[in-house]
């Protein structure tokens, strides 16, 4: 059973929908657990995989008894489910704290694997995730912490998506080494070549067969970067007419952010499109992909974006390091840099025969490393090894 925050279009919900279709695939029999229900709930249905909706938490701890309440109801949900459909592990994603919850499950049933998968670098609780509460943040990541260095032995591991984000489990809770597995992200390379009208779907967005068109998939959220993306496309796009940016995805940022577009006169060149389900249509349409995130895990959008033969500019960030290889498959620059951010750009658009041998170079290694058929073969001998583990105790 996966076990994910939410249904949202996100990174980690991807990486839900795609590892338990292509475990379903290799006969093990999985099911998605949400606690709060979203957009990507039906797509995951029409692949025929199971989703189960348990109410989530609406009160924090502030609000003591309706907290203890809602933990009480979540636990009595995830045990049915268990029984219902004979689970053997449990994986979660994104849940922060109710990881503990899931943790407690092992005290009923001793047997159960429980695999905590973390998707980005920084591990330790941040403000943005307490935004009513910024006072609490300290006392709130030191207990978080503290919680989850004790509450690691009890689980039988960790799951990051990257080197950089085994390294930041280290060192944010100092756990054993052992305890933590790297499994890169995949993504499902059949979703990102099939054969699309290209023009059509332009047409569709206002766009013509000559305009070059950048892309940033992504929640418009600090994280992804959308507004240095802005500030560099400012002088770019007073030098050329033709260049738009699509902005797929939707988020809290996103009035500051259209605001951003208006002051600097760039409306017609920047496209908001909000929360999409066409994604692989989207890159299809396009000619280059942008990520100048400020921190990541392993972004799905970047490997989707190669697996769809697009040439990449990203930043020099956990897990976009180990993704594009510069100079072959894309280029990485600073984060947070305007000025390089944009002589990348300018360098992209001034050279699109190298730009498409980059986006060639990008698919042929996103087929082969970041392949969802890998990312489930791995999660499958982790689970083999570890029932094979409990078996010898």
């Amino acid at each position: 059973m996966q076990v994910v925050n939410n249904l949202d279009i996100g990174g980690a919900q991807e990486v839900v929908r795609t590892l338990s279709a292509y475990l379903i695939e290799r006969g093990s029999p999985t099911v998605v657990c949400t606690l709060r229900d979203g957009p990507l709930r039906s797509e995951i249905e029409a692949m025929g995989i199971t989703v189960e909706v348990l109410p989530g938490r609406s009160h924090s701890f502030l609000s003591l008894a309706m907290f203890l309440k809602e933990i009480v109801g979540i636990r009595k949900g995830l045990i049915h489910l268990i029984q219902k459909y004979q689970i053997d592990v449990v994986q979660t994603h994104l849940l922060r704290s109710l990881d503990f919850l899931v943790a407690s499950l092992k005290l009923s049933y001793p047997n159960l694997l429980i695999f905590w998968t973390v998707h980005n670098y920084l591990f330790e609780l941040r403000a943005d995730q307490l935004p009513g509460q910024r006072w609490l943040l300290k006392p709130k990541r030191f207990i978080h912490n503290a919680l989850y260095r004790m509450v690691a032995n009890l689980i039988n591991g960790f799951i990051a998506v990257s080197d950089e984000v085994e390294q930041a489990i280290q060192q944010t809770i100092r756990v054993d080494q052992r305890r933590i597995v790297t499994i890169c992200n995949g993504v499902d390379v059949r979703r990102y070549q099939r054969k699309v009208n290209r023009m059509a779907i332009r047409a569709s967005l206002g766009l013509e067969e000559e305009d070059q068109v950048m892309i940033l998939v992504g929640t418009l959220k600090e994280q992804k970067g959308h507004s240095y993306l802005i500030q560099a496309a400012a002088s770019l796009i007073a030098q050329n007419k033709h260049l738009h940016i699509l902005f797929p995805g939707d988020g809290p940022l996103r009035d500051s952010l259209r605001q951003q577009v208006q002051q600097l006169g760039l409306d017609k060149h920047i496209h908001f499109l909000g929360s999409r389900k066409d994604i692989p249509d989207l890159l299809a349409a396009s000619d280059y992909f942008v990520l100048p995130s400020l921190w990541e895990g392993l972004a799905m959008a970047l490997i989707e974006a190669m697996a769809s033969g697009l040439p990449v500019l990203a930043t020099c960030v956990s897990g976009s390091q180990h993704v594009v290889v510069p100079g072959e498959t894309g280029l990485l620059v600073p984060p947070g840099d305007t000025d390089q951010l944009r002589q990348a750009m300018a360098e992209m658009l001034a050279n699109p025969e190298r730009a498409k041998k980059m986006g060639q170079a990008g698919r042929t290694r996103a087929e082969a490393v970041f392949g969802a058929g890998k990312q489930a073969d791995e999660h499958l001998a982790l689970y083999q090894k570890e029932f094979k583990r409990n078996g010898e105790r």
